[in-house]
């Protein structure tokens, strides 16, 4: 008796899981692109989110969304990093920003973070962007 009871347990409780899951991924599937995107730059799953934008064709809302994922993922580098790591997160923000403005040449928000970063660069003499980022900000038109 105790055993079947252990077994009726075992069994409802994985149906329930079962269920839970298959609603959670009904879920997901039920929000627009903009919606999956949105959620994963809020948790700072940047890859992620780009990895769904990656397998869609190419459409003005995939190309808005990818400027808004290089955006976010840039200001989260720049402000949400590790002091101690800051050199490497500035360059790899100036890399997402560099993304941005090769999407929306335009961007205000992208180029006054360029800007920001770049005038912290110019504060010390010894200090510079990756060489290979200071070319692509130089064909966008920045001064170096």
């Amino acid at each position: 008796m105790k055993s079947m009871r252990t077994l009726l347990f075992v069994i409802l409780t994985a149906g329930l899981l079962t269920a839970c899951n298959q609603s959670e991924q009904k879920a997901e599937q039920q929000q627009t692109l903009e919606q999956q995107v949105n959620s994963l730059v809020e948790e700072a799953r940047f890859e992620d989110a780009m990895a769904i934008l990656d397998g869609r064709p190419t459409s003005p809302e995939v190309v808005a969304l990818k400027e808004n994922v290089h955006l976010q993922h840039g200001i989260y580098l720049i402000y949400n990093s590790d002091p101690s790591q800051m050199r490497e997160n500035a360059n790899n923000a100036l890399r997402e920003f560099i993304a941005v403005l090769e999407i929306n040449p335009d961007n205000e928000k992208a180029i006054a973070e360029t800007e920001q970063i770049l005038g912290i660069y110019r504060t010390f003499p010894d200090r510079s962007p990756e060489p290979e980022i200071m070319e692509k900000l130089k064909e966008l038109g920045f001064e170096i």
